[in-house]
């Protein structure tokens, strides 16, 4: 239900349904909601001919929006602070599992999105998405960022700018497979990533795996001897 109120106990968040919004929260909208709604049905839910693959440019969030499962709140000022922002986060990572849906599979299909649509510095949304992002990912969650100019790029097409956003925003959702790209500079992200999707990884993302994680080998005499991997004999794996 839509009208039940989920309050940050620090910030005092309140995250609203942005496409399925009760009365009150409905007459109470803020002038950027259209904006918002714009960015996710006209850019994320619909293909792009840069994205380097067929699909919208963001398949998790198409679901959330045809589910009516997405939830936003915005928090106005130029100057929200870190410690500020780091709040609303730690809000965010408390009310995430009570916003509906709450019971799979439907649970798994929603988000919810912290705006800050008057930030033109963007260092302190970077910093705590960096700082707090482990704790969301051991929860098998993302904590993601996006803002106007944002370069991390898409897994299909390095030169596609996947987190660029006319809205300056965080993002807490479900972790899905494709990720991987997101989590593979840390061998912490990419256990707990493994142990939730290796038994069903898709083949593309597998091979973008091997691509990014397999080198080369090292130039050998041929005639030299091929050691033996070390622990061979006791049953530890090879190297890859």
């Amino acid at each position: 239900m839509t009208t039940d109120r989920a309050v940050g106990r620090r910030s005092g968040i309140e995250p609203t349904s942005l496409f399925a919004p009760d009365p009150v929260s409905a007459a109470l909208e803020h002038p950027r909601t259209s904006d918002l709604r714009r960015w996710t049905l006209e850019y994320l839910c619909r293909p792009h001919p840069d994205l380097g693959r067929h699909g919208p440019v963001c398949p998790y969030m198409s679901h959330a929006v045809e589910r009516r499962f997405l939830w936003a709140a915005f928090l106005d000022g130029p100057g929200i602070d870190i410690d500020r922002i780091a709040a609303i986060v730690d809000d965010l990572y408390e009310l995430f599992p009570t916003l509906e849906p709450t019971k799979n599979p439907d649970a798994r299909f929603k988000a919810v999105l912290a705006v800050f649509p008057d930030l033109t510095d963007y260092t302190g949304i970077e910093a705590v998405q960096r700082d707090q992002k482990t704790r969301f990912v051991h929860d098998g969650l993302m904590l993601g960022q996006f803002y106007p100019g944002c370069t991390v790029a898409g897994l299909h097409n390095p030169d596609f700018p996947a987190l660029d956003s006319p809205l300056p925003l965080l993002a807490v959702r479900h972790m899905v497979s494709t990720d991987f790209l997101f989590l593979d500079t840390r061998q912490e992200w990419i256990d707990i990533y493994l142990r939730i999707f290796a038994p069903a990884i898709p083949e593309f993302i597998t091979s973008a795996m091997a691509d990014r994680l397999v080198h080369p080998p090292a130039a050998q005499d041929n005639d030299a001897p091929v050691s033996e991997p070390v622990g061979a004999h006791a049953g530890s794996p090879g190297p890859p």
